[in-house]
């Protein structure tokens, strides 16, 4: 049995300096490829969504759908609320999650958006059969 490797390690950390050098996205200056696409009612999943800032947009522009935030790391979770939180978001929720091993069954979610996740993860093919990784 091939021996267990960390696949995915997020180099910059989490400490204030890059928090808050993160807090400047958004979804018009990181996810404009995006916009033009989202409909009211969309559920989309923002994958490694750090502070929350772009998350926090998505869920402005589907006021019928639904946003779910996740990052693996818990701490970071919090400012993520509270900034949905101080822009009375409601349709916006977080949680703690695996890139590799996502909780939700296929076609939960119209959209899967990934800021910078992929410069993360050491195996962002995942493996798959289709590529012989």
């Amino acid at each position: 049995m091939p021996e267990a490797r960390e696949t995915a390690v997020y180099t910059h950390g989490h400490h204030e300096s890059v928090l808050r050098s993160h807090t400047w996205r958004t979804a018009a200056n990181s996810a404009a490829y995006l916009l033009g696409s989202l409909k009211p009612h969309m559920r989309i999943l923002d994958v490694g969504c750090g502070p929350g800032t772009i998350t926090a947009d998505l869920a402005a522009l589907v006021p019928d759908g639904h946003v779910t935030g996740v990052d693996h790391a818990p701490g970071v979770l919090e400012q993520a609320r509270a900034t949905a939180a101080g822009r009375g978001l409601t349709n916006v929720d977080f949680a703690v999650a695996d890139v590799h091993a996502l909780d939700h069954p296929d076609d939960t979610f119209c959209v899967v958006h990934a800021h910078q996740v992929l410069q993360h993860v050491g195996d962002p093919c995942g493996r798959c059969a289709r590529c012989g990784g």
